[in-house]
C-alpha cells in the first residue's frame, strides 16, 4: 500500500522531532527525508508548528480511536481495559513516537492550538477512560478509589512499553498482565 505525500512528510516529520526535538529540525531536512520538495511541504502545511500540530492531532486520534473499539466491541470493564493496554501496545514505532512526540513538544504549538489539542485530549481519550474505570466501580469490578489518578497510573504503567524499540513480546499476554498488575498489584498481602 503506498501513503500518499502528506502522510509521508508526517511520518518523516514525526521520527526527526522525536529523534533531534522540534527546535533542531528544519523544514529543509523533513523535505529531504520525505522526497518532497519545500514547496509541497509549504503546500499541505502552512508552517512547521501547523506540521507539528497535524502529527498530534492524527496521534490523538488514533488514541481515540483505540478506546472508542474497545468501549464498543466489550461491554465488560477488564476487557475494555485490555483491549485499550493490546491497542496501545500494538501502536506502530512511528505512531509511538508521534505519541511521544505529542507529550513533549506541546508547548511549542500556539496558545489556542494548545488549549484546543489539551481539551480534546481530556475530553476524548482520559475522559473516556475514566468513564470506563468509573463504570468498572459502579459494578464492583474496582475499589472506589481515585478514578483521575488511577486513569495517570494506567497510563503510566504503559509508557516504557511506548518507547521500547524492540517489539519482542506477545502483545495480547503482556496486555493482560499489565491490566491484572494494574487491577491487583504485585503484592500477595491485602491492602491495609
Amino acid at each position: 500500500m503506498s501513503i500518499d505525500l502528506r502522510e509521508k512528510i508526517i511520518i518523516e516529520a514525526a521520527n526527526r522531532f522525536v529523534a533531534s526535538g522540534y527546535h533542531a529540525v528544519s523544514m529543509r531536512e523533513i523535505a529531504e527525508a520525505s522526497g518532497a520538495s519545500k514547496a509541497a511541504i509549504y503546500y499541505h502545511f502552512a508552517d512547521k508548528e501547523a506540521l507539528l500540530l497535524a502529527i498530534m492531532e492524527q496521534s490523538l486520534t488514533q488514541l481515540i480511536g483505540i478506546v472508542q473499539h474497545a468501549s464498543s466491541t466489550h461491554s465488560d470493564t477488564i476487557q475494555q481495559l485490555t483491549a485499550i493496554v493490546e491497542g496501545l501496545l500494538s501502536l506502530t514505532a512511528v505512531q509511538r513516537s508521534a505519541m511521544r512526540l505529542a507529550m513533549f513538544e506541546l508547548q511549542h504549538l500556539g496558545e489556542g492550538e494548545r488549549r484546543h489539542f489539551a481539551s480534546r485530549y481530556e475530553r476524548e481519550f482520559i475522559e473516556r477512560i475514566r468513564a470506563i474505570l468509573r463504570a468498572g466501580q459502579a459494578n464492583g469490578i474496582i475499589r472506589m478509589v481515585d478514578v483521575q489518578a488511577s486513569t495517570w497510573v494506567l497510563l503510566g504503567i504503559l509508557y516504557p512499553f511506548s518507547v521500547a524499540q524492540g517489539r519482542g513480546h506477545d502483545t495480547g499476554q503482556l496486555s493482560r498482565t499489565l491490566v491484572d498488575l494494574f487491577l491487583h498489584g504485585i503484592s500477595t498481602q491485602k491492602p491495609r
